[in-house]
């Protein structure tokens, strides 16, 4: 079971501590095996961001539990992302990358986790499906737009729950009925009851400035489901 705590904000971003992340994966009571890759990641490229399920995770509160998944989604910024492609890190990031990382058999821009075998997919404003306006936001407003994730004396930025979720309904409207898609759901409902009528940290209006109308339609059904949930609970 996760449990990840909150422990201050200010009126931009809020800190938070991994604890007990995923613990059947791990071989260490220490330091979980998801978050060993994050710690490795964040040696490298300190201003990724992290989006996808694995962020979804570290917003979910007990007594829900996150969905599974076995990959990590990292925005970089347009440089580190042509960088990392033409594979011309400087030469101190390079050495740290070949000794955490190993270039994965993906097809998709990716890194795999060589201590954990955890793989690492990275996004770019030019990364399809993801919308280019959210993903600009995340670089271009990365104070306003991350939390800051506090792992055993080391950060990384994780993009706040509105405009995750705003990135999952974008792809969720598009094949509703698809596995990726009821997966991205499934992620936004569990997100939505973590911090059912807590606007001030989940916000519904900050979610629709980043969403269009077909997607505000399917976030208003999911936020009568929620509701509906949390008051049968």
């Amino acid at each position: 079971m996760i449990q990840q705590t909150i422990v201050s904000c200010d009126d931009i971003q809020c800190f938070m501590v991994t604890e007990h992340f995923f613990e059947y994966f791990s071989d260490d009571t220490g330091v979980t095996t998801f978050d060993r890759a994050l710690l490795d990641l964040s040696r490298i490229y300190e201003n990724a961001v992290l989006v996808g399920a694995i962020a979804v995770s570290k917003y979910v509160q007990p007594p829900i539990e996150p969905r599974v998944t076995f990959d990590i989604d990292a925005v970089l910024d347009e440089k580190d992302f042509a960088d990392f492609l033409n594979d011309e890190l400087p030469e101190e990031k390079a050495r740290v990358l070949e000794t955490y990382f190993e270039t994965s058999d993906s097809v998709s821009h990716s890194l795999k986790h060589k201590n954990t075998g955890i793989y690492l997919d990275f996004l770019s404003i030019q990364s399809e499906p993801v919308r280019k306006k959210l993903v600009r936001h995340i670089l271009e407003d990365r104070e306003s737009a991350t939390n800051l994730l506090s792992m055993n004396g080391n950060r990384i930025h994780i993009a706040k729950p509105e405009l995750i979720i705003a990135m999952k309904l974008n792809r969720y409207a598009k094949k509703p009925k698809s596995e990726k898609g009821l997966a991205d759901r499934l992620d936004i409902v569990k997100m939505m009851k973590s911090y059912h009528d807590q606007k001030d940290l989940l916000d519904p209006d900050k979610i629709r400035e980043f969403i269009n109308r077909r997607e505000s339609r399917y976030l208003e059904e999911i936020l009568a489901d929620v509701a509906c949930e949390v008051c049968e609970a």
